[in-house]
């Protein structure tokens, strides 16, 4: 599966509504509501290594930032990515608990050895606690209101969401998932879904971290990234 994003900033409650009918009119299996929350944090410039210490310095030259994207439709998950180069997942989903095949969730060896970040808290709060020398929140962005809708026999996923900063109307985030095989060709298709589903125009990011490798989730955060880099 490939992924891109796009953010329309000139979205009004006509447009939005006129979208959504043009949606429903290709008859979509209507897969529920979602919405995120996306992250923004930097390193704390007095968050030292020893050596830089060691030498004098009281502030550090490298700027790197920390990004977090919880979306709805991945239970109890968080993608993480930092400085656009590495990239993980935390859940608390344990998988002999999990409800949904396919779904991330932390495997039972991970459990029976202790190699977990604790099952109650979510990660944002475990980088709010013991990661808050290092990393400073700068933005959180929101998702609300979002619709999930599949098409093309389930090989077209579209999501839709409000964007919101600071309970500011930032605005329409469209997800985009292919499922047949387009890897190569990504741009190319997903230019052919944006002109066949008549979306809305604005900046669309499908940049991937490797395109040998490609990371479905690890993806998705870069594309968030840097879409909402307002």
């Amino acid at each position: 599966m490939v992924t891109a994003v796009i953010l329309v900033q000139s979205a009004t409650p006509e447009t939005i509504t006129q979208f959504h009918d043009q949606l429903s009119n290709e008859l979509p299996a209507i897969k529920g509501k979602w919405g995120f929350t996306f992250r923004i944090f930097r390193n704390n410039p007095y968050s030292l290594a020893p050596e830089a210490v060691e030498a004098g310095e009281t502030t550090t030259k490298d700027v790197k930032y920390f990004y977090t994207l919880s979306p709805s439709y991945i239970k109890d998950s968080t993608i993480t990515l930092i400085d656009k180069k590495s990239t993980g997942v935390f859940t608390n989903t344990i998988h002999e608990e999990a409800s949904e095949e396919g779904g991330i969730s932390i495997p039972d060896s991970h459990l029976h050895n202790g190699a977990t970040t604790g099952l109650n808290d979510p990660f944002e709060m475990v980088v709010g606690l013991k990661f808050q020398s290092m990393w400073t929140q700068r933005q959180l962005i929101k998702g609300d209101g979002g619709q999930i809708y599949e098409l093309e026999n389930g090989n077209l996923t579209i999501r839709t969401s409000n964007v919101f900063l600071h309970g500011n109307f930032r605005g329409l985030l469209i997800q985009i998932d292919l499922n047949n095989g387009v890897e190569k060709e990504r741009h190319t298709a997903f230019e052919r879904v944006r002109k066949k589903y008549s979306i809305p125009q604005g900046p669309m990011s499908c940049e991937v971290l490797d395109v040998e490798n490609l990371d479905v989730w690890g993806d998705l955060c870069l594309q968030y990234a840097e879409i909402l880099n307002f």
